[in-house]
């Protein structure tokens, strides 16, 4: 009997901690509104209350309480630029990035000003796609026609750095100061292991573009693109392969939060996430239709912007 009572307890246990467990992935995203139907490209937040998200027509939206709410900050549309991504350090430090130029502000977007603006000589100026920024003064930032942007000092001098490729750079991410990887068309991914003095290729397999890439640490990392194509690394880029994925939408970004949970987002309103590291990814509930563009999480919250102004948050 008293043998018979120890599994009982043993059970009731067990369901418990696997209850609590299953609940904690239970997550639910839900549609903010933006006040835009400006095609939203990229967000990021300072802390947990400063927030910004960009997109077509030079629309930049802004909140101070957490995503609750969004504010469109007035600028001079009459270029008519696209800004394609936004990277913030801290509520008043950040950048981001348009047609042939990066742009600056210290006063948490109150103003910005250029930073850097490619000269362009009898081509159109490339669109800076990507920015990532590694610590508060050093970032990268990458984009059409084989671009490579570096800072060390938030800003102050951007150095183009020389590639041997003029194909388009989709994404950019480094683990630290040191490791870091480039994605962009034809499969192409660009790899350093000492803070960019040198670009290694590495074989992606794959001839279609990629559009974003992330990095746990060191040695794990994911790449999506186009038709649904989802990559997986756990050698540090030495060999990369195909992760099981049924639906041929393309990617458009992807970002974990450790070596098995991980979130990919792309067209038609399309939602992914995994609990084991890839092996096995599964749609997920998603309020819209739309494409979506870029996720963004902190410690707090997840957030995902997409076409026609959308913004889904978790929390």
């Amino acid at each position: 009997m008293k043998k018979t009572q120890n599994t009982l307890i043993i059970l009731i246990t067990l369901f418990v901690i696997l209850g609590c467990s299953q609940d904690r992935t239970q997550v639910e995203w839900k549609q903010v509104d933006s006040g835009t139907e400006a095609h939203l490209y990229g967000i990021h937040f300072g802390d947990d209350k400063n927030g910004w998200a960009v997109g077509t027509n030079e629309v930049i939206l802004s909140t101070t309480n957490g995503g609750k709410t969004w504010n469109e900050t007035e600028t001079d549309t009459s270029t008519d630029n696209n800004y394609t991504d936004v990277n913030f350090t801290s509520p008043k430090h950040g950048w981001l990035a348009s047609i042939g130029k990066v742009s600056y502000t210290g006063s948490g977007g109150n103003s910005w000003s250029v930073q850097y603006q490619e000269r362009a000589v009898g081509k159109k100026p490339s669109g800076i796609l990507d920015l990532y920024f590694i610590t508060k003064t050093e970032g990268w930032a990458v984009g059409g026609f084989g671009t490579i942007l570096h800072t060390q000092n938030g800003g102050g001098q951007w150095e183009k750095i020389k590639t041997y490729s003029d194909i388009h750079l989709w994404g950019v991410h480094f683990v630290d100061t040191e490791h870091g990887w480039i994605v962009g068309q034809e499969g192409e991914i660009l790899h350093t292991q000492d803070g960019g003095k040198q670009w290694v290729r590495q074989e992606s397999k794959v001839e279609q573009p990629l559009f974003a890439v992330h990095f746990v640490d060191t040695m794990n990392g994911w790449i999506v693109g186009t038709d649904g194509l989802i990559l997986h690394t756990a050698d540090g880029g030495k060999t990369w392969d195909r992760q099981t994925n049924p639906l041929k939408h393309s990617l458009r970004d992807v970002e974990f939060h450790n070596t098995n949970e991980g979130w990919a987002v792309g067209e038609e309103g399309l939602i992914l996430r995994t609990i084991d590291g890839g092996t096995t990814w599964s749609p997920y509930p998603s309020p819209t239709t739309h494409n979506l563009q870029d996720i963004f999480f902190n410690k707090k919250s997840g957030w995902i912007v997409g076409a026609q102004g959308t913004i889904l948050k978790i929390k």
